[in-house]
């Protein structure tokens, strides 16, 4: 069988495997442990690469697709062909619905004989196939491996037990969207080195955002990496390169600057599909400028929280608007503070229609009703059973377990809750009226979308004091008797 080569990117372990530092390490471990096998094997060591490459064969790079594990791949690849290993694509090899042994024999006979004059890397990506399946049957050898499989699994497995006995160290390295208890448990074993690629995490996506950025061309420093981060939490590194990529392409259509504006937009997209085509009038953009602005990022700043994104344009669904912020250094998450802090930023656009006659009547009915969760998650800090959950979903609440008196008692502290709020939130309307028209109608009206660092730009050239209110907003939950 004539052998393929693994033609790899252009990339490197080094400069382009970024935000997994603890995978990372993995991969230059492997890429050192191929080192030592060529190594011992130059010094005549065979027993000893004997019973190492019978203890590690190869590697399993797992997750989800878009995960980063062929980009993983082509940065080990590079780094073995400078090991002078010889890449060879395996994959090419899996393209039957259903793989005769005979193919898994003849592949790695050619294999063999290729490993007599140099060391070898057998490259398998998406390789579903090979792996077989245990989702039943766990501790029998052929799990429930369809029939029709089992003998490709049984010449697969005895191929892999036979690379010890090559001329030159021969090293598989598979990647499959998959975990590692759906595989075929003789051939798990054969894979000593499992390495999984999770979703990643904010300083993960930081690092996979500033790479990718730089990729493209553009300066990092640019752009407001802080609130991509918070916008892409559970995107995939894989996506986070689709985003910066399809966004640096409409910027250049655009013949202008790539911008946060076009990252942000092209998240939103992402995550929730194309914006409706529905059109605004100038009074009801103003509305929802000061809805948003005034409603909940002043409130929100104010009492100490961070803001992250406000915007005025459409959404997948038909609404418009998005204000996002999140806990601060004053507001830690999880406490009445934050709890608090949630309830006044949802009543803020209650506040500001009673305080300025601005806002969007269908805005203020679902914030009120998210400023009635929040309410219950800072009531639950004093009666924790209003949140115990019953089975899966259900709680004593909603299950109704509370007594009439009791039940009562529950929406008469809610309702306290969200009138402490609303007065805060008054407050806070009041002392910057004149700062929110400007924010709302010479910022947020022009601009759409606006980022963290604008947002607290905009805000240090007004004047507006970070966390101005947080003393009253304790104060009031001391009165309230909640912790502080």
């Amino acid at each position: 069988m004539k052998l393929t080569s693994f033609v790899p990117r252009d990339i490197s372990l080094s400069d382009d495997f970024v935000g997994f530092p603890l995978i990372h390490q993995d991969l230059s471990d492997i890429v050192k442990y191929l080192g030592h096998l060529k190594r011992i094997t130059h010094e005549g060591k065979d027993d000893y690469k004997r019973m190492l490459i019978a203890a590690e064969s190869g590697s399993l790079f797992l997750g989800r697709t878009g995960a980063g594990k062929t980009h993983a791949l082509h940065c080990v690849v590079n780094e073995a062909i400078k090991l002078d290993y010889t890449a060879v694509d395996g994959s090419l090899m899996l393209g039957k619905t259903v793989i005769d042994p005979i193919d898994v024999r003849e592949f790695f006979d050619s294999c063999k004989a290729m490993a007599e004059a140099k060391p070898l890397l057998i490259v398998y990506d998406d390789a579903r196939q090979l792996l077989g399946s245990r989702r039943q049957g766990m501790h029998s050898e052929d799990g429930d491996n369809a029939q029709e499989t089992r003998p490709m699994l049984s010449e697969f497995r005895r191929q892999i037990d036979g690379l010890q006995y090559y001329d030159n160290p021969a090293y598989i390295i598979v990647t499959s969207a998959t975990h590692i208890w759906h595989i075929d448990r003789q051939i798990a074993r054969r894979f000593s080195r499992y390495i999984r690629f999770p979703r990643p995490e904010d300083e993960s996506r930081k690092a996979l955002t500033n790479y990718y950025l730089d990729k493209f061309g553009h300066d990092p420093e640019s752009i407001d990496v802080e609130t991509l981060s918070f916008l892409t939490d559970g995107v995939l590194a894989g996506k986070i390169e689709e985003i910066v990529s399809k966004a640096s392409y409409k910027a250049d259509m655009d013949e202008g600057k790539l911008t946060n504006k076009h990252l942000v937009m092209e998240i939103i997209r992402y995550l929730q599909g194309p914006p409706s085509d529905t059109y605004l009038t100038h009074e009801k953009k103003i509305n929802l400028a000061y809805h948003e602005s005034g409603g909940h990022t002043f409130p929100a700043y104010a009492v100490g929280l961070e803001p992250i994104l406000v915007t005025i344009t459409p959404s997948a669904d038909g609404t418009y608007g998005k204000n996002f912020h999140r806990h601060s250094e004053t507001v830690p998450p999880s406490s009445a503070k934050f709890y608090f802090a949630n309830v006044i930023t949802g009543m803020g656009s209650t506040a500001i229609y009673q305080e300025m006659g601005k806002s969007r009547e269908e805005g203020r009915m679902g914030d009120l009703t998210l400023s009635s969760k929040s309410a219950l998650e800072l009531y639950a800090l004093k009666n924790p059973l209003v949140k115990m959950t019953l089975g899966s979903d259900d709680t004593y609440l909603s299950l109704g377990l509370f007594s009439e008196e009791n039940r009562m008692e529950i929406e008469g502290e809610i309702q306290k809750i969200k009138d402490a709020a609303l007065t805060i939130a008054r407050n806070i309307i009041r002392n910057y009226r004149d700062e929110i028209t400007t924010f709302a109608e010479a910022h947020l009206l022009e601009r759409e979308i606006m980022v963290r660092s604008e947002i607290l730009q905009v805000l240090g050239e007004l004047g507006v004091e970070p966390g101005h209110y947080h003393e009253q907003m304790c104060d009031r939950l001391k009165e309230l008797e909640y912790p502080v």
